[in-house]
């Protein structure tokens, strides 16, 4: 699992783990950009077979970490090869990457902001 989080770093389309928004009244044909920069992807073993999983990125989509939680469950239990993060990347297919992890034991630890608020 710690070896896919290699692939998400960086800028990248991650359409393969986010729900599209629906275009509301007006916007029809509005197309929404799914580019995020993740900086740091990272899993914990804090024992007792719990672990931790840790993003930061400047955005998240919708469910895109519950997505991608979802997707390194499955390279964790030898389902897919570390290499598929990638390729999911790359893809922009959402029927190809894993099922949303369930709510339950996600938390948003924290929200932060730039010191400048002209700059993002």
């Amino acid at each position: 699992m710690q070896l896919a989080c290699d692939a998400v770093i960086g800028e990248h389309d991650f359409s393969a783990f986010c729900r599209k928004p629906k275009p509301s009244e007006g916007e029809h044909g509005a197309e929404f950009s799914m580019r995020r920069y993740v900086m740091n992807a990272d899993w914990r073993d804090l024992g007792e077979g719990v672990l931790r999983f840790d993003i930061r990125a400047n955005a998240f989509c919708h469910q895109m970490v519950r997505s991608l939680v979802g997707t390194f469950v499955e390279i964790g239990l030898g389902k897919r090869p570390p290499s598929d993060m990638r390729g999911l990347i790359l893809s922009g297919d959402r029927n190809q990457a894993a099922q949303v992890a369930p709510p339950q034991g996600l938390c948003l630890w924290e929200v932060g902001y730039p010191a400048d608020p002209g700059r993002l």
